[in-house]
Protein backbone atom coordinates (compact mmCIF):
# COMPACT_ATOMS: atom_id res chain seq x y z
CA UNK A 1 0.00 0.00 0.00
CA UNK A 2 1.59 3.43 -0.64
CA UNK A 3 0.84 6.59 1.38
CA UNK A 4 1.06 10.10 -0.20
CA UNK A 5 1.94 13.49 1.57
CA UNK A 6 0.69 16.50 0.64
CA UNK A 7 3.76 19.07 1.40
CA UNK A 8 2.99 22.59 0.23
CA UNK A 9 5.54 24.49 -1.98
CA UNK A 10 6.92 27.35 0.14
CA UNK A 11 7.86 24.07 3.23
CA UNK A 12 9.46 22.37 0.23
CA UNK A 13 11.53 25.70 -0.82
CA UNK A 14 12.16 26.43 3.24
CA UNK A 15 13.81 23.11 3.36
CA UNK A 16 15.99 23.67 0.62
CA UNK A 17 17.08 26.61 1.64
CA UNK A 18 17.91 25.56 5.07
CA UNK A 19 20.05 22.43 3.83
CA UNK A 20 21.85 25.20 1.00
CA UNK A 21 21.52 28.56 2.21
CA UNK A 22 24.52 29.59 -0.32
CA UNK A 23 22.62 29.08 -2.82
CA UNK A 24 20.68 32.57 -2.67
CA UNK A 25 23.28 34.41 -1.02
CA UNK A 26 26.19 34.32 -3.58
CA UNK A 27 23.70 35.72 -6.34
CA UNK A 28 22.02 38.33 -4.05
CA UNK A 29 24.98 39.37 -2.50
CA UNK A 30 26.41 39.90 -6.08
CA UNK A 31 23.63 42.53 -7.62
CA UNK A 32 23.96 44.62 -4.47
CA UNK A 33 27.55 44.90 -5.37
CA UNK A 34 27.09 45.23 -8.85
CA UNK A 35 24.26 48.22 -8.20
CA UNK A 36 26.20 50.02 -6.08
CA UNK A 37 29.27 50.35 -8.08
CA UNK A 38 26.94 51.23 -11.12
CA UNK A 39 25.47 54.38 -8.88
CA UNK A 40 26.19 57.66 -11.14
CA UNK A 41 28.65 60.18 -9.68
CA UNK A 42 26.63 63.06 -8.33
CA UNK A 43 26.05 65.83 -10.94
CA UNK A 44 25.02 69.54 -11.25
CA UNK A 45 22.74 69.56 -14.20
CA UNK A 46 21.95 73.13 -13.90
CA UNK A 47 20.27 76.00 -11.18
CA UNK A 48 18.62 79.51 -11.70
CA UNK A 49 17.32 82.31 -9.87
CA UNK A 50 14.74 84.72 -11.08
CA UNK A 51 14.41 88.22 -10.33
CA UNK A 52 10.63 88.82 -9.28
CA UNK A 53 9.13 91.79 -7.50
CA UNK A 54 10.68 91.32 -4.08
CA UNK A 55 11.81 87.53 -4.17
CA UNK A 56 13.78 85.62 -6.56
CA UNK A 57 12.53 82.15 -8.07
CA UNK A 58 15.18 79.83 -7.17
CA UNK A 59 15.58 76.42 -8.90
CA UNK A 60 18.22 73.22 -8.63
CA UNK A 61 18.40 70.26 -10.80
CA UNK A 62 20.84 67.69 -9.98
CA UNK A 63 21.55 63.65 -10.98
CA UNK A 64 23.19 60.37 -9.70
CA UNK A 65 24.35 60.10 -6.17
CA UNK A 66 24.06 57.65 -3.36
CA UNK A 67 20.67 58.00 -1.95
CA UNK A 68 19.45 59.64 0.22
CA UNK A 69 20.70 62.80 -1.26
CA UNK A 70 19.81 66.31 0.66
CA UNK A 71 19.54 70.06 -0.68
CA UNK A 72 20.72 73.00 1.98
CA UNK A 73 20.05 76.88 0.86
CA UNK A 74 21.94 79.50 2.32
CA UNK A 75 20.77 83.35 1.35
CA UNK A 76 23.45 85.72 2.37
CA UNK A 77 25.76 83.17 4.01
CA UNK A 78 22.98 81.93 6.22
CA UNK A 79 21.38 78.18 6.09
CA UNK A 80 17.43 78.50 5.61
CA UNK A 81 16.49 75.54 7.39
CA UNK A 82 12.86 75.60 5.98
CA UNK A 83 14.31 75.60 2.47
CA UNK A 84 15.66 72.01 3.39
CA UNK A 85 15.22 69.29 0.36
CA UNK A 86 13.64 71.53 -1.72
CA UNK A 87 14.86 71.67 -5.39
CA UNK A 88 13.00 74.97 -5.89
CA UNK A 89 12.33 77.75 -3.60
CA UNK A 90 11.57 81.53 -3.64
CA UNK A 91 13.49 83.85 -1.43
CA UNK A 92 12.20 87.23 -0.24
CA UNK A 93 14.11 90.13 -0.73
CA UNK A 94 14.34 94.03 0.12
CA UNK A 95 14.44 95.79 -3.29
CA UNK A 96 17.63 97.33 -4.82
CA UNK A 97 19.76 94.83 -2.11
CA UNK A 98 22.39 92.74 -3.91
CA UNK A 99 21.73 89.06 -2.79
CA UNK A 100 24.29 85.78 -3.15
CA UNK A 101 22.40 82.40 -3.47
CA UNK A 102 23.53 79.41 -2.85
CA UNK A 103 22.77 75.67 -2.93
CA UNK A 104 24.45 72.78 -1.29
CA UNK A 105 23.45 69.16 -2.96
CA UNK A 106 24.94 66.32 -1.10
CA UNK A 107 24.73 62.44 -1.32
CA UNK A 108 24.83 59.69 1.41
CA UNK A 109 28.48 58.78 0.03
CA UNK A 110 29.92 62.35 1.08
CA UNK A 111 30.00 64.14 -2.58
CA UNK A 112 28.79 67.51 -2.78
CA UNK A 113 27.93 69.73 -5.90
CA UNK A 114 27.58 73.47 -5.41
CA UNK A 115 24.91 75.77 -7.28
CA UNK A 116 25.98 79.81 -6.25
CA UNK A 117 24.62 82.99 -7.79
CA UNK A 118 24.14 86.54 -6.99
CA UNK A 119 21.34 88.89 -7.81
CA UNK A 120 19.55 92.17 -7.48
CA UNK A 121 16.56 92.65 -5.66
CA UNK A 122 13.81 94.28 -8.00
CA UNK A 123 10.77 96.56 -7.17
CA UNK A 124 7.40 96.66 -8.26
CA UNK A 125 4.33 94.93 -8.13
CA UNK A 126 4.33 90.85 -8.59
Amino acid sequence: MRTSYKIALPALLAAGLLMSPAALSAPASAAVRSGSAAAMALTLDGGSCEALARRFLCEVAFSGGVAPTSVRWFVNGNRIPSFDDRRFVTVGCQPTFAYAIRAVVSDAAGASVEFRTTGICRSGNP
